[in-house]
């Protein structure tokens, strides 16, 4: 599989995850309510994924093609889930 691709939808599934926990911490369904906790989760996910970018390709990626293929997909994913749970559930 290509390289792009893995890191796209990796990433992709990443930010359904930080958008559900993010979403979960905006309503409060554990028992406090706290925006930034769910802001911390999208920071914390994209550093973890920028550091772990280089062993998941196979290929040698610049800066530029972390930020179409990592920052970018996660980044959209983890704000539109976010806003549809913070605004639907």
């Amino acid at each position: 599989m290509d390289d792009t691709v893995k890191l796209t939808s990796i990433n992709v599934v990443l930010g359904i995850v930080a958008g559900l926990l993010s979403g979960i911490f905006t309503i409060g369904t554990l028992g406090f309510k706290n925006d930034m906790v769910g802001l911390i989760f999208g920071i914390v996910f994209i550093y973890a994924m920028m550091k772990s970018a280089d062993k998941i390709a196979t290929e040698e990626i610049d800066r530029s093609q972390k930020i179409w293929d990592c920052v970018l997909p996660f980044f959209f994913t983890w704000i539109i889930v976010w806003i549809l749970i913070a605004n639907y559930w």
